[in-house]
C-alpha cells in the first residue's frame, strides 16, 4: 500500500512535470534577431529519453535478481536544466524455479522492480556533481538461506552524492545510502572513455569498484561454508569491505541523432573473499551447495534509446 501511494503521488509529479515542460518549450520560439540570452533558453530545453534494454540478466550491486532467464528493462527519463526523473523497470522473462526451494516462480510475478529517482546534477568547470533520491519499489532482492526462504519483496529508499571530473576517463565516485528496508551505505568509483570511430560507431569502457559498509544485522560477513560469521557470542560482525567490481565494453552505434543501438558486455565479480561470499549468500541458488554456488558474472545484451 505504501508503494502504491508513493507511484501516485510521483506519477502525478511527472503529469505535472510534463505540464510544465510543455508551456516552457511553447513559450521558447526562436526568431531571427535573437540574443544570447533567448538562445541559451531555447539550448535549455527539456529532453526526453526512452530507453529499453535485453539482458541475459540482472545483478544489482553484485546481487544476483534473475537466474537462466533474460530480462528486459524499460526505462524513461525526463530533464530539465539540470533536474532529471527517471522511472526504470524489471521484466523478468522466467521467474526462477529452485528445484529445492519452498518459492516457486509464478508469471503474475514477472515484474520485479520499479525504481523511480528524482535527481539534479551540475557542472562546475571540468567538475560535476549531482544528488539524487530513489524510491525502489517491490525490489526482488534474495536473502537465501539454508531453508530456501525466497525473496524479500520489501521497498527500499536511497539518497546519493556524486562527484565527477570532465577530463579523460570520466572519473565519478558515488556515496549511497539506503535507509529503508536496508540500512547500507554503498560507494562505487567509476572510469569509462569513449573512442569515436566516426559519426555513427564508438566504443566505450568503463570499469567500476565498489565498498559496501552495512549498519544492521540483514547484511552479516559470512563465511566460506555459508554461516554467518560473528564477532562473539552476542554481537554481529556486519559487512565491511569492497565489494562488486563490474568491467563492462559497449558499443553505441547511432544511425540518427535521436536513436541509438548498443550491444554491450559486463564481467561482474567480487573484490575480495568477503565479497565472494556475501554474493554467493545473497545469490538465487538455494538449490546449489554453498561451495558451489557462482559468485562471478557474465551478463550480455542490447539497449535501444530514443532521445527527444
Amino acid at each position: 500500500m505504501r508503494f502504491k501511494q508513493s507511484a501516485v503521488i510521483i506519477l502525478s509529479l511527472i503529469l505535472f512535470l510534463i505540464g510544465a515542460v510543455d508551456a516552457v518549450a511553447a513559450e521558447v520560439t526562436p526568431v531571427e534577431g535573437t540574443t544570447k540570452v533567448e538562445q541559451k533558453a531555447e539550448e535549455a530545453k527539456p529532453t526526453t529519453d526512452l530507453t529499453i534494454s535485453v539482458l541475459s540478466a540482472y545483478i544489482s550491486k553484485g546481487d544476483e535478481q534473475s537466474r537462466n532467464s533474460i530480462v528486459i528493462q524499460p526505462q524513461i527519463v525526463l530533464g530539465y536544466k539540470g533536474f532529471s526523473l527517471n522511472m526504470w523497470g524489471n521484466l523478468d522473462t522466467r521467474p526462477y524455479q529452485a528445484e529445492t526451494s519452498t518459492y516457486k516462480g509464478d508469471k503474475r510475478h514477472n515484474w520485479t522492480e520499479t525504481d523511480l529517482t528524482l535527481g539534479y546534477n551540475r557542472d562546475f568547470g571540468i567538475v560535476n556533481a549531482g544528488i539524487a533520491y530513489t524510491y525502489f519499489g517491490n525490489a526482488a532482492y534474495w536473502n537465501s538461506d539454508t531453508t530456501g526462504a525466497g525473496p524479500d519483496q520489501k521497498d527500499d529508499q536511497e539518497v546519493s552524492l556524486s562527484l565527477g571530473l570532465n577530463t579523460i576517463l570520466s572519473p565519478n565516485l558515488k556515496v549511497a545510502r539506503s535507509f529503508d528496508s536496508s540500512q547500507v551505505w554503498y560507494l562505487l568509483l567509476g572510469l569509462s572513455h569513449t573512442f569515436e570511430f566516426n559519426k555513427v560507431v564508438g566504443m566505450t569502457f568503463a570499469a567500476s569498484g565498489s565498498y559496501l559498509i552495512s549498519q544492521d544485522d540483514n547484511r552479516l560477513k559470512i563465511n566460506s561454508d555459508g554461516t554467518d560469521r560473528k564477532a562473539d557470542g552476542s554481537k554481529n560482525d556486519r559487512y565491511n569491505n569492497f565489494h562488486d567490481a563490474v568491467i563492462s565494453l559497449n558499443l553505441p552505434i547511432k544511425p540518427t541523432s535521436y536513436l541509438t543501438i548498443t550491444p554491450q558486455i559486463s564481467y561482474i565479480f567480487p573484490m575480495c573473499d568477503d565479497a565472494r561470499y556475501d554474493m554467493k549468500g545473497r545469490s538465487m541458488q538455494v538449490d546449489t551447495t554453498f561451495v558451489d554456488r557462482q559468485s562471478a558474472y557474465l551478463v550480455g545484451g542490447a539497449s535501444v534509446q530514443l532521445s527527444f
